[in-house]
């Protein structure tokens, strides 16, 4: 996720300002980027999805890549109207960066460029969602038990060996984690996953 979201960075022509201490993304510097240069992470359970720039606001619909999302990753039936209708999602142009999640006005947001609205993109949007009902408590939790199986869990070491963004801070290793592995994650995170296992 971290070269596609530095691509969407660097060949973004749009921008919309936004509270950065309200979003999850990480600023990268500006340099030349295309798209051959992106390797895909292979080998994981969910591979990462290229941009698919056929894509555009009057020919995608994210309530269907939702859906998508649900059956690839195994939502739990319980839990999906959950992400239906408490999480504001929006396919758009305006933002600087592939997607992104915020909170305002103690509602959840979800936003993401058209080119970018696939069930992998999700997955980790949603899982900083997921993040986001974890207690200060729990955050730690989850700091602690990732920390230790970053360098010692098979899978986990394969994601970082071809792709380090999960190893920039706790919430996107969780998001990287969960997009890239999901139900093939350590037992013992999964319950730092509120309402996506």
């Amino acid at each position: 996720m971290f070269w596609s979201r530095l691509l969407g960075l660097l060949n973004s022509r749009e921008s919309k300002k936004y509270d950065s201490a309200d979003i999850n993304v990480v600023r990268a510097p500006r340099r030349i980027a295309t798209i051959s240069s992106v390797s895909p992470v292979s080998g994981l359970p969910h591979p990462e999805e290229k941009p698919d720039y056929s894509h555009n606001l009057s020919n995608t619909s994210f309530a269907d890549v939702q859906n998508k999302w649900f059956e690839v990753y195994s939502v739990p039936m319980q839990y999906r109207q959950y992400w239906r209708d408490k999480i504001v999602a929006t396919v758009t142009n305006n933002i600087a960066y592939p997607a992104g999640t915020w909170e305002q006005n103690g509602v959840r947001h979800l936003a993401v460029k058209p080119e970018w609205l696939n069930p992998g993109v999700i997955a980790h949007e949603q899982a900083n969602n997921s993040y986001a009902l974890l207690t200060a408590e729990q955050k730690k939790g989850f700091s602690e038990t990732y920390s230790s199986l970053k360098n010692t869990d098979s899978l986990i070491r394969l994601l970082y060996s071809k792709n380090p963004y999960g190893l920039t801070n706790d919430i996107e290793g969780h998001a990287e984690v969960y997009r890239y592995l999901a139900e093939q994650m350590p037992q013992q995170l999964k319950r730092y996953y509120p309402k996506l296992f």
